[in-house]
């Protein structure tokens, strides 16, 4: 699993963009999810082209064709001319990539994962787990209150170990999920049903902010 490391930078000027894709080199996939709570909704540029518009807090876009190689990004509340996070990155000829935007508006903050969309083995289901709620606290991820699915998971730690970022199969659901402190069985939150489905391949996302309210969600990612 490849993981590419996006700093970006805060509140900076989009200028003028164009509203149409750039159709020259669209070999790469991308994708923009918003899991900033109190954000409205984003829009994301790729080399000062509307890539895609208005998704809302915990949704996903589809996939989105962009132009491989080095590329610049910026995402901005919906119709503003100003980004909130921006900066470069390198996307791999046909490629499937994830930019999450996260934190609370004032420190949003975002990271790109590459996607891997192989199959699971027959009759598993591919899951993977992001902490995204900036706090002290590592957290371990229970299915049905019990069976432990990943286990002392840090703020953002994929981004500096790219082994985080990979899927575990698992038996299909649908089952509950809950975020508790690691080592402790302190709930943080928890999500009644996930419809795991055999074949698919799903991000499981902690998002919110601390002194906010924390949630889990998760995504289908093929």
């Amino acid at each position: 699993m490849k993981k590419i490391t996006l700093v970006f930078i805060a509140i900076v000027s989009l200028g003028i963009y164009s509203c149409k894709k750039d159709s020259a080199g669209t070999t790469a996939n991308l994708r923009l999810v918003n899991l900033s709570p109190n954000s409205s909704a984003f829009d994301l540029y790729v080399n000062n082209a509307l890539l895609v518009g208005g998704v809302g807090y915990g949704a996903s876009s589809n996939y989105i064709k962009a132009t491989d190689g080095n590329i610049s990004v910026a995402v901005a509340p919906t119709g503003s001319s100003t980004a909130s996070i921006s900066g470069n990155i390198f996307l791999n000829t046909d490629s499937y990539n994830s930019i999450f935007v996260f934190d609370s508006l004032a420190k949003v903050n975002g990271a790109v994962v590459v996607d891997d969309r192989t199959a699971p083995a027959s009759g598993k289901v591919n899951i993977r787990f992001f902490n995204f709620v900036n706090g002290d606290n590592a957290v371990d991820i229970l299915r049905a209150g019990s069976t432990k699915l990943f286990s002392a998971r840090s703020f953002n730690d994929q981004n500096s170990n790219s082994y985080l970022a990979a899927y575990t199969a698992f038996d299909p659901g649908p089952f509950s999920v809950s975020a508790v402190i690691s080592g402790t069985s302190t709930l943080i939150t928890s999500l009644p049903s996930i419809d795991a489905t055999t074949g698919k391949n799903y991000t499981l996302l902690l998002k919110g902010f601390q002194g906010g309210t924390i949630s889990l969600t998760v995504i289908t990612d093929n």
